[in-house]
């Protein structure tokens, strides 16, 4: 069982014009609230509170008016401007050439997803192994399906009150979340059996971010 302050956050961004678009989604334990816990839509300019809703977390991006530049050194060499940059981080580029220092990583979301998708089949590998031991005797756990983020799309009364700007943001938001809550009813089926507990350890995991 998680314990209940088992809170893993990441900040997904999102730009526009001159404005960055920042939402936070929980992808560890599920607390009985949103998992989408906190958004701002704020002027580029703000880099103090920018860096302070992102500096701490994996960054998601969405692409839309976002470019990776890379370390510290490229994008300088770019010519982005920000505050101080940490030499290790991985920079997020505004159109606009503000940069924001990804300190704790960018999550690649393709590969999340499939890291998800291989742990599911590893312990469903298991399963069956122990039950083919056990001459079938047991129920096979109904795995959740895995949706990628990119095809999830928002429902219609969501793009109604949803500016154009931050649709993006919100809709890989919401997508990330959904991962979040499969991977939970994942976990919460690995450890009501304690055969399967030993793969990835007796506490629930949060969502295996692949960040680079």
């Amino acid at each position: 069982m998680a314990a209940s302050f088992d809170l893993h956050s990441l900040a997904v961004l999102g730009a526009a014009e001159d404005r960055l678009v920042i939402w936070h989604v929980n992808v560890g334990a599920g607390l009985g609230e949103s998992r989408l816990s906190g958004a701002w839509v704020l002027e580029d300019s703000r880099t103090a509170e920018i860096e302070s809703l992102t500096a701490a977390y994996p960054i998601a991006v969405t692409g839309g008016g976002l470019s990776i530049a890379g370390r510290k050194e490229e994008s300088v060499a770019a010519g982005a401007s920000a505050a101080p940059l940490d030499a290790n981080a991985a920079v997020v580029t505004s159109g606009s050439g503000v940069a924001i220092a990804a300190t704790s990583g960018i999550v690649d979301v393709d590969a999340t997803v499939e890291t998800v998708c291989a742990e599911i089949e590893s312990v469903d590998a298991r399963f069956s192994e122990r039950q083919d031991a056990a001459g079938g005797k047991y129920t096979r756990p109904q795995w959740p399906t895995i949706v990628p983020p990119g095809e999830v799309s928002l429902t219609q009364s969501q793009v109604d009150v949803v500016d154009d700007h931050i649709r993006p943001v919100l809709t890989l938001a919401r997508a990330l979340a959904d991962l979040a809550d499969a991977w939970a009813a994942f976990e919460s089926l690995r450890l009501a059996r304690p055969f399967l507990v030993e793969l990835g350890g007796p506490v629930a995991r949060p969502l295996p971010l692949a960040v680079r």
